[in-house]
């Protein structure tokens, strides 16, 4: 089976073949991808199950799916921060009940935003083209000024400037997104 469109198809309609022949496409994608969310090897291997199962007890839909690629990433993305955010009311939970006990908590929700923030910043900037992550890295980690990057790797400081608001305004559209996922 090559043809992803008939492999579509035929796991619409239930082929336990086709729907293998996804799973071995798409299995690694979607486990790294759920990875690079959660950070933790066995929540996304149990998360990355549930984005399977999911897809085989809803697979009557398919027909209408245009490019299964991106609905398979925008389920993993759902499904993912759905995780983080039951993770996220479970800690509340938690330090609602240690605080009914007494006892002060250093707002573990908090906490967890920042790092679940950091971490989706340093995955996004993974996945910036080359030069642009080392324009990025040089002016936020090293605190270069763009004139400096802009000699260093021997550009124009109008170069520089562009990579920088491309990272930027990448950057902005992810957190944006994080921060109304993490709302509703």
């Amino acid at each position: 089976m090559t043809d992803e469109k008939s492999i579509l198809e035929q796991f619409a309609a239930g082929n336990h073949t086709a729907f293998r022949e996804l799973f071995m496409r798409y299995h690694l994608k979607v486990y790294y991808f759920v990875l690079g969310l959660v950070k933790s090897e066995s929540d996304a291997e149990d998360l990355t199950q549930e984005i399977f199962l999911k897809l085989w007890t809803h697979r009557s839909r398919f027909t209408e799916v245009s490019t299964f690629g991106s609905y398979l990433y925008v389920l993993a993305k759902h499904t993912a921060f759905n995780y983080i955010e039951s993770r996220r009311v479970n800690l509340v939970s938690l330090e609602r009940a240690g605080e009914e006990d007494g006892e002060r908590s250093d707002t573990p929700y908090e906490d967890l935003v920042a790092k679940d923030l950091r971490l989706l910043v340093d995955m996004i900037v993974e996945t910036m083209p080359p030069q642009r992550k080392m324009i990025y890295r040089m002016s936020r980690d090293e605190g270069l000024s763009n004139t400096e990057i802009a000699e260093n790797l021997q550009l124009s400081k109008k170069t520089v400037e562009n990579h920088l608001n491309l990272a930027l305004k990448e950057l902005r559209n992810a957190v944006l997104t994080f921060l109304l996922v993490m709302m509703c």
